[in-house]
């Protein structure tokens, strides 16, 4: 009888061990002692293996930075304002000029600068000496890369003033007031207004309002990043004035740019009156080449200018040429002289057709 009662006692063990070894099979789960990596502490269940359960998350991990790759490839960008549309070309042909020219400028903080400018030349017009300071805050756009708020002016010796003035007012909105003071009155007064969009600018150009006589230029112009190559857009200008015929005139333009590689750049501007053509290139960090075309349709001239850019840090050498249909050639060569903080100018302008020399010597200083 003992031995019967000890055998019903094992088979009861046994169908205990197996009715649990069935409710932890239904929810996934195996015992302790079959290595499955579970532990069982009262109600809790301890993960001994993270690995084998974060294996199925690797591949979903690895292929997030790939999708924010390819969405990033979608993104067009802001296309910048559409008076940089030709930035690139017009930088490279040289700025000429004549006479001797002196520029000291001293940086008194990390915001503000002075300098001084003379110039002395053949005709007593072109003798003029100006004082000039600049403020430039510490914050950066990250859009532009420019640094706000910019204050800038200019005073002559006759007294005429110049003034400029930059501020983000938000994020993505611009504003520029430029003004010239001559002979006591103010001229020449201009308000830029830019919106900074995701994949589009919009700007508005005030110039010389007079709301009194009602006279004044108005210009507004969108720029559409359509692609991350092509850009297209419209610019409208209005002029109202006395000497307009008829008191008042619109024009209405296309805008294009197309970028190809970082190092080339087409970009053209069309009307019904005028066109103009620009392509630029890059051959490295040192060189660069542009050729634009201007042409009014109205009067039916045109003009075509080839220039090139040389520029060597190592060396403080900057050098620009270029050659026009007229016959003109101009040069333009800076050389720093190091160690000392000054840079040495040269400058020519040649005629073909007039047999007119022009020749400039400069100094920069600061």
């Amino acid at each position: 009888m003992g031995n019967v009662a000890s055998e019903m006692k094992q088979n009861q063990k046994e169908k205990q061990k197996i009715s649990k070894e069935s409710f932890y099979r239904i929810f996934g789960l195996r015992m302790v002692n079959e290595g499955d990596g579970y532990a069982i502490d009262g109600e809790r269940l301890k993960i001994q293996r993270e690995q084998q359960l974060q294996m199925p998350q690797q591949p979903q991990q690895q292929q997030q930075p790939e999708e924010k790759q390819q969405q990033s490839e979608f993104e067009l960008g802001n296309p910048g304002a559409i008076a940089d549309l030709h930035h690139q070309c017009h930088e490279m042909w040289p700025q000429t000029f004549e006479g001797f020219r002196l520029n000291i400028s001293r940086t008194l903080s990390q915001s503000l600068a002075v300098g001084h400018a003379l110039q002395v030349g053949q005709k007593s017009q072109l003798a003029n000496c100006q004082f000039n300071g600049s403020f430039v805050g510490e914050r950066m756009h990250p859009m532009t890369g420019e640094t706000y708020p910019a204050i800038m002016g200019e005073v002559d010796a006759k007294g005429n003033v110049r003034a400029t003035l930059m501020h983000f007012m938000a994020a993505r909105w611009r504003c520029k007031w430029m003004a010239n003071v001559l002979d006591g009155e103010l001229q020449n007064t201009r308000l830029f207004v830019d919106y900074f969009g995701k994949s589009c600018t919009c700007s508005w150009v005030l110039s010389n309002l007079d709301v009194r006589h009602q006279m004044g230029v108005c210009v507004a112009s969108y720029l559409q990043q359509v692609t991350p190559q092509l850009a297209l857009g419209v610019d409208l200008i209005y002029q109202r004035e006395q000497i307009v015929p008829g008191g008042q005139a619109a024009l209405v333009s296309a805008v294009a740019r197309y970028q190809h590689d970082d190092n080339r750049l087409w970009s053209a501007v069309f009307s019904l009156h005028s066109l103009e053509l620009c392509y630029s290139q890059l051959y490295g960090q040192c060189l660069g080449a542009s050729v634009q075309l201007r042409a009014n349709i109205l009067k039916r001239q045109a003009i075509s200018r080839l220039c090139y850019h040389c520029f060597i840090p190592k060396m403080g050498f900057n050098f620009r040429g270029g050659i026009d249909t007229r016959g003109v050639i101009s040069a333009l060569c800076e050389r720093r002289l190091e160690p000392l903080p000054i840079v040495l100018q040269l400058s020519g302008k040649l005629n073909h057709r007039t047999n007119r020399f022009r020749f400039g010597l400069g100094l920069l200083i600061g």
